[in-house]
This record gives C-alpha cells, structure tokens and sequence, in this order.
C-alpha cells in the first residue's frame, strides 16, 4: 500500500470531491441529508490509512463556524461498457447486385 502523505491525502480529496460532484450532479436529492455548513469527509473503503487521515486532516481544519462533520462514503464501482467498432474493408462487388 502506498504511504500515506499529505500529498496523497490531498489528491486523493480531491479525486473523490470531483466524483462527488458528479453525483450530486446527476441525483441532486443526496444533498438533501447534507446538514447546512457541513464539512464533508471523504472516505474510501477500501483504504483505511486513507480514511484516518482525511479525519484527522478534517478536524484539524475544523473552525467552530463550521457545521458537523459528514461522512461520505464513496464506493468505487467499475462499469464494463461495450463498445462497437466498425471496421471497414473493400470488396471487389456488393453482394446484393
């Protein structure tokens, strides 16, 4: 597993933020359990190390304005999508003629 460092913490947010994004861009309704002023912390589960340090980064940055702390969650899933391609070829006659 990679090292945990504030770089990839960082990167990783911000992979996550985007696909986030995404989401609620296209099902709007998830922002309705969202709280006012909420700070978001992203988690992948299938990365723990990831997880406690987007905690531990996400409380430290914490200010007492700030709404409560949500948890999301973000599952990655793969899409097999099949993709057809024409190739095309000359023939000497149509078959048809």
């Amino acid at each position: 597993m990679e090292e945990v460092t504030l770089q990839r913490v960082s990167d990783k947010v911000f992979e996550l933020t985007e696909q986030f994004h995404r989401h609620v861009f296209n099902q709007p309704e998830i922002l309705d359990d969202i709280p006012d002023k909420a700070v978001l912390v992203f988690l992948d589960p299938d990365d723990p190390e990831f997880n406690r340090a987007s905690i531990e980064r996400a409380r430290a940055l914490s200010h007492p304005e700030a709404g409560p702390l949500v948890y999301i969650e973000m599952q990655q899933h793969v899409r097999v999508v099949q993709q057809i391609e024409w190739e095309p070829r000359i023939v000497t006659s149509p078959l048809a003629a």
